[in-house]
């Protein structure tokens, strides 16, 4: 049986449970190089998990002739240049959402990794979940009719890290690629171009409400995609109380469910509601690294799509470039 031998940039939250353990369970898998700029910090990551073994640089990880695949799990301000890397030493990059902080960095990585014949994954797992292959299912067998629109509302409460301006997280900083639509929506708008087609059209209102950092915390945003579907989004991470709803609407039914959780899904049609319910893996990204692996091992087609995810990061430019003009100068 063939084998994906990994290599692990970053040793990060997102590598604890989400992510890391997939690269060491899968079928097929095996974790055998951590890298981590804080080398202690590999060195503990390692220890406790029981993978691995730590490289005291990239390039010496790089150099391991045995290591086939690399999980890049750094901010978004470092995927670009750790990428380039990767795909110079032809290895295979999984690149944590988003791919890279612009659309030109993004078709960078697509370009050299075309010019040596490699793939790209990105990190959007939720296409592997049983719950949005449940939805993705339902849309395909005509449960609702045709789709026509898809409504988006999600509205969060600040948190508490939010409060702390000399000591924001990554998704909080603009040098760092940052920005909660960047961090969380990208998943929504993901799946549903999974759904749909890439995205052909976006344009909104983007602003900053409260003042609690630069990158914006309120949007209001309209898009189509490329089957014509149309949607619109609502995004407010300064509210008052927590929402995190998806509607898609078509001509004989409606899907309702909660954007970003792995759980329910109600199907509302003639009347009924019928309810789907089900289980969070222990590891969330696992599903989806089992399918990079089956890919990488000639096994089956995964459901990734990097040139979609770019085309993501391109809306996005779309979207955040006034904005991004206004807290750069």
């Amino acid at each position: 049986m063939k084998e994906t031998v990994w290599g692990m940039i970053g040793c990060g939250d997102v590598t604890e449970k989400k992510s890391g353990p997939g690269l060491y369970k899968a079928n097929g898998s095996r974790l055998k190089g951590v890298y981590n700029r804080t080398e202690a910090k590999a060195h503990d990551w390692v220890k406790r998990h029981g993978y691995g073994r730590v490289y005291a640089t990239v390039e010496e990880l790089l150099a391991d002739e045995e290591i086939t695949a690399v999980y890049i799990a750094t901010p978004p301000a470092t995927h670009f240049d750790y990428a380039m890397q990767v795909i110079a030493a032809k290895k295979v990059p999984l690149i944590e959402k988003p791919m890279a902080r612009t659309f030109e960095e993004c078709q960078a990585i697509l370009d050299a990794a075309g010019e040596k014949d490699l793939p790209v994954f990105v990190s959007f797992y939720r296409r592997a979940l049983e719950k949005f292959q449940k939805i993705k299912e339902l849309l395909d067998d005509g449960a609702i009719g045709q789709p026509q629109l898809v409504e988006i509302r999600q509205y969060q409460q600040p948190a508490p890290e939010d409060l702390d301006k000399d000591n924001l997280p990554w998704r909080l900083q603009p040098a760092a690629g940052g920005g909660k639509d960047l961090d969380i929506q990208v998943h929504v708008l993901d799946y549903l171009a999974y759904y749909f087609g890439d995205i052909t059209a976006m344009t909104g209102i983007v602003e900053n409400r409260a003042g609690l950092y630069e990158v914006e915390d309120t949007v209001s945003a309209s898009f189509r995609f490329a089957n014509g579907v149309v949607g619109s989004a609502a995004w407010c991470y300064v509210a008052d109380f927590e929402l995190d709803e998806v509607t898609i609407i078509g001509s004989g039914g409606t899907l309702v469910f909660e954007g970003t959780s792995f759980e329910g899904l109600r199907l509302i049609k003639d009347g009924e509601t019928t309810t789907y319910t089900f289980e969070t893996p222990e590891h969330v990204a696992m599903p989806f690294i089992q399918t990079v692996v089956d890919e990488l091992n000639g096994q089956a087609k995964s459901p990734a799509d990097a040139a979609s995810a770019a085309n993501g990061i391109r809306m996005f430019d779309v979207l955040l470039k006034d904005y991004r003009k206004r807290y750069e100068s």
